[in-house]
């Protein structure tokens, strides 16, 4: 029983960081691309077809 949770908590210390990380880069992009006018650009044109669906 011991080892199961020794287990667990391992995998949610060596979890845990790469799942904060992956929150902190989507948000990074996510801002980044919705400040660049490239992003922007891509965006309307998404959303554009999205729309004609």
């Amino acid at each position: 029983m011991d080892y199961i949770i020794g287990v667990l908590m391992n995998l949610v210390i060596y979890a845990a960081p790469f799942v904060i990380l992956y929150f902190v880069i989507t948000a990074a992009v996510r801002k980044g691309i919705d400040s660049s006018e490239t992003g922007r650009v891509i965006l309307e044109k998404y959303y554009e077809r999205k729309n004609k669906k």
